[in-house]
């Protein structure tokens, strides 16, 4: 006859159980042994550094040079497959394309500068809970 679950010995059968179930878990995720395999040498790294002779102004105006280069390069990203920039393959729909958002833009501005600038949250009492 099997023991009820709720008794000691089969408790403690289970906790065994699930202790064996984690080592063996465990031991699934350990490195395989190397077998002899010489991971380093005793000779020193190689570097690879070069002596920076330029002065920290040229760096600073050089930054931003670089930096356009690397976009310059990744605008083809930006052809969406249709080999033109912003995926524009019609020369028409460049004007609607700045257009519309320089006229939303203009709008926007107006309407912002008539605006009264008053904090909204100014009414709002602070010791009220």
């Amino acid at each position: 006859a099997s023991l009820p679950p709720s008794h000691p010995i089969a408790m403690a059968a289970l906790r065994a159980l699930c202790l064996l179930a984690l080592i063996g878990a465990a031991a699934a995720f350990t490195a395989p042994s190397m077998g002899g395999l010489k991971l380093r040498s005793n000779k020193a790294a190689m570097t690879m550094k070069a002596e920076n002779s330029m002065p920290k102004a040229a760096q600073k105006a050089l930054a931003p040079a670089i930096a356009l280069a690397n976009i310059a390069v990744a605008s083809p990203v930006f052809a969406e497959g249709t080999g033109e920039s912003l995926g524009v393959d019609d020369g028409r729909l460049i004007v609607p394309l700045v257009l519309i958002p320089v006229v939303i833009g203009l709008l926007w501005g107006g309407f912002a500068s008539d605006q009264d600038n008053s904090d909204f949250f100014d009414t709002y009492d602070q010791r009220r809970k």
